[in-house]
């Protein structure tokens, strides 16, 4: 039983000392492989990093911009108020000057001699 064993261990062997260079060589491939694949997980971060940069200063500029359109509201909304405000003011105008006119008309009349 020994001599079996013997043999099959040393069948083993041979077969290991056959098979190792190209398991070397396969073994280095996957090694290299490995090394690639690691630097493009470092790009892929790279760049997971750039673009939530990106987002981040997107979000801001998207706050910015939401911050820019109410004020513009606002401002809209204080100009329609100052027209109206205006328009208000120069009926007002309108209606003193005809006022201021028509009193002038009765104290001209009053200072005309009379004929007589």
């Amino acid at each position: 039983m020994l001599g079996s064993e013997s043999k099959e261990i040393r069948d083993d062997v041979r077969r290991w000392v056959e098979d190792g260079p190209s398991q070397l060589s396969m073994l280095a491939g996957l090694l290299h492989e490995y090394e690639r694949l690691r630097e493009r997980v470092a790009i892929a971060e790279r760049e997971q990093e750039r673009l939530r940069s990106l987002t981040y200063e997107n979000e801001q500029l998207h706050n910015r911009v939401e911050t820019a359109e109410r004020q513009g509201d606002r401002l809209r909304d204080e100009v329609g108020r100052l027209r109206a405000e205006l328009e208000q003011h120069q009926r007002e105008r309108v209606e003193v000057a005809e006022q201021l006119s028509d009193v002038l008309n009765q104290v001209l009349l009053r200072l005309r001699p009379q004929p007589g």
